[in-house]
């Protein structure tokens, strides 16, 4: 049903993209987890009298769907219809719509693209519209190989940051953390990846090896491109001062590769 001379344009408009229910626009990007609360106005929706005794309705219909930069979608697409009477001084009430779109984990640095899309049942037009939604994360890059990824070592497990010079006591325990990034995953996304750890001294002597430390396995909706993981070391109490190397052992055990990587520390 084509509108009439001045008729406005089916629009949606005031798009907002905010954290919290009602709250503000970001201006920060979202991390994973992380809820998308997205409400926007309808301007130029038609209205149609349902019945000689009722007063003029509004009918219109949405979807709404959130997608990463390889076109995945990060989010359940939602749909719904906004089904309103209009009395007489409604003539310049305008539809509202609110939703909310909740994150996966795993995410990776970028840009998401929300898409909206509306339908007025009554004029039978339609129209869409996109926007840049920024993501939170690593940067990952898609051809990474198998390995770790910020590695740092740590005083305690929880400590916020890792130490600039990695130096410690004999008797006390070395905490590492990193990702693993480079693993291959199956069609339903699923992983599994276990790590292991080897300990040499400044003469290159093997002092401790444990092959499998801990192990990363599951699957998910949304692909993991990474995997924060964790180790420790406990140092005997009399172990020598000196330069000393901490040897990362991965197995991807889908593709079947393993890697190695060597991370220095010194006991005093």
């Amino acid at each position: 049903m084509p509108g009439g001379p001045g008729q406005v344009a089916l629009a949606i408009d005031q798009l907002t993209i905010s954290a919290t229910d009602g709250g503000t626009a970001i201006d920060r990007p979202f991390a994973s987890g992380e809820t998308v609360f997205v409400r926007f106005t309808v301007s130029g929706a038609r209205s149609a009298k349902a019945d000689e005794e009722s007063d003029p309705r509004v009918r219109l219909r949405y979807q709404m769907s959130l997608t990463d930069s390889a076109g995945l979608a990060l989010a359940k697409s939602l749909a719904g219809e906004v089904v309103a009477d209009l009395a007489p001084q409604d003539k310049q009430w305008r539809p509202k719509v609110q939703a909310e779109l909740e994150l996966p984990a795993g995410l990776v640095r970028g840009e998401a693209t929300l898409e909206i899309r509306l339908e007025d049942q009554v004029a039978g037009t339609a129209t869409a519209r996109r926007t840049p939604v920024p993501l939170a994360g690593p940067v990952v890059p898609a051809d990474a190989p198998l390995g770790p990824a910020a590695f740092g070592f740590y005083r305690q497990e929880e400590d916020p940051e890792p130490v600039l010079t990695p130096v410690y006591r004999a008797g006390e325990t070395v905490w590492a953390r990193f990702s693993i990034i480079g693993f291959a995953r199956t069609d339903a996304n699923r992983y599994d990846v276990s790590y292991g750890l080897e300990a040499f001294n400044a003469a290159g002597a093997s002092l401790f090896r444990q092959e499998i430390a801990a192990e990363q396995t599951g699957e998910s909706a949304y692909p993991r491109r990474y995997l924060p993981s964790v180790l420790s070391l406990n140092l005997s109490r009399d172990l020598a001062p000196g330069a000393y190397r901490l040897q990362l052992l991965l197995h991807d055990r889908i593709s079947g590769r393993r890697a190695a990587s060597d991370h220095r520390f010194t006991v005093e």
